[in-house]
């Protein structure tokens, strides 16, 4: 080692000392190894690279031709630090710019404005409903919709229907909740669509309505996406059988995802609120929302999954630390089309007739 290295060591180190030039975005190439961390391989990288550097060289932080001081300063300032992807370099991670409005129509993290060629993904399923006449929805029409159920519950008993919308211009389904009840077997609708493989990541969306004077009283579940045996009713899954991830509105349409995985706090669900710059997300009454939830399978046995949402475009739920599954062979592999007023007692239960519109379900999974 030269004295002027040594030098720059120092300059480094004593706070308030140095006298290069500050860079102001400490989260973007610092992590030149790319495991997530400022830490000994980064300086490692940064120390082989010491000196005069090609245009290529990752360790040349301040752009100036050289690996020296100020670089070392740099990444010294990040030391330590869990680092989230930052695509533009701006001081702002991703996650923050998406949680903040920034637009990331194939839903892969990345804000479009990185982004300039997004893909689509392939969509594995979708229905509109648009080809169904209004009136009663029977078995016969949810097995050709739906993939071919192996059960449900609601259909056969009246609860759903097939309405005219938005000035006739539209069709959805209609699920009817009748009023004093609760659970799966009294109040809506339940099927589950298989989704004709497994897939390490998917985005669902569909649209929602809730009708009229919607009394949301203690809350109810909403359609998600599940692999495996799907754990829901107090099953907590142990990371070889299953996991789910539907939605529920609570108290006053409060919006929460609800997700059975093996990290849950409790014997039931885990309740991941869904925000807005940091405010709780509602539905209000009698207007069409759009729903899309994204779900990116962990690593087995680590907890790296993902879980991104947004409400009508804007983000309103990410998390990246979910573990869904210790075995490489559980994934996402079904629709849950998964709606009732509960809640397992009558504190739960409907104080009127009430109806939730659905419409314009889409499965898409990365792009092959």
């Amino acid at each position: 080692m030269t004295k002027n290295w040594y030098r720059a060591m120092a300059a480094a180190l004593f706070i308030g000392g140095g006298t290069g030039t500050a860079v102001s975005n400490a989260e973007c190439p610092i992590d030149v190894d790319d495991n997530g961390r400022v830490d000994g391989g980064d300086l490692a990288v940064v120390l082989a690279s010491w000196g005069p550097c090609d245009p290529s060289c990752t360790s040349d932080f301040d752009a100036d031709g050289v690996v020296g001081g100020t670089d070392l300063s740099v990444l010294l300032a990040a030391w330590g630090r869990e680092l989230e992807v930052d695509c533009d370099c701006d001081g702002t991670s991703d996650t923050d710019e998406l949680e903040a409005g920034a637009t990331d129509s194939d839903g892969d993290g990345i804000p479009d404005a990185c982004d300039p060629d997004p893909q689509q993904g392939t969509i594995i399923f979708e229905q509109s409903l648009e080809h169904r006449v209004p009136g009663p929805y029977d078995e016969t029409m949810m097995e050709a919709d739906w993939n071919d159920p192996t059960w449900s519950n609601g259909v056969r008993d009246g609860r759903v229907s097939i309405v005219e919308t938005d000035g006739q211009t539209n069709r959805a389904l209609a699920v009817l909740y009748p009023e004093g009840s609760y659970g799966t077997s009294n109040t809506g609708a339940q099927w589950k669509i298989p989704l004709g493989g497994s897939f390490e990541q998917a985005t669902l969306t569909y649209r929602i309505r809730f009708t009229g004077d919607f009394d949301f009283v203690k809350g109810g579940k909403l359609p998600g996406l599940i692999g495996g045996t799907g754990n829901t009713g107090g099953s907590v899954p142990d990371g070889t059988d299953g996991w789910s991830a539907r939605m529920m509105w609570r108290t006053d349409g409060a919006i929460v995802q609800y997700v059975y995985h093996p990290d849950q706090p409790g014997g039931y669900g885990e309740d991941l609120p869904w925000t807005n710059e940091e405010q709780p997300l509602q539905f209000e009454r009698d207007r069409w929302y759009t729903m899309r939830h994204e779900i990116t399978m962990n690593t087995p046995g680590q907890q790296d999954g993902i879980i991104r949402t947004s409400l009508d475009g804007v983000p309103a739920l990410v998390v990246t630390d979910m573990r869904f599954r210790d075995i490489d062979s559980l994934a996402i592999d079904t629709l849950y089309f998964s709606t009732f007023f509960g809640g397992g007692s009558s504190s739960w239960a409907t104080t009127r007739d009430e109806v939730i519109l659905f419409d314009d379900f889409e499965v898409q999974v990365p792009a092959n």
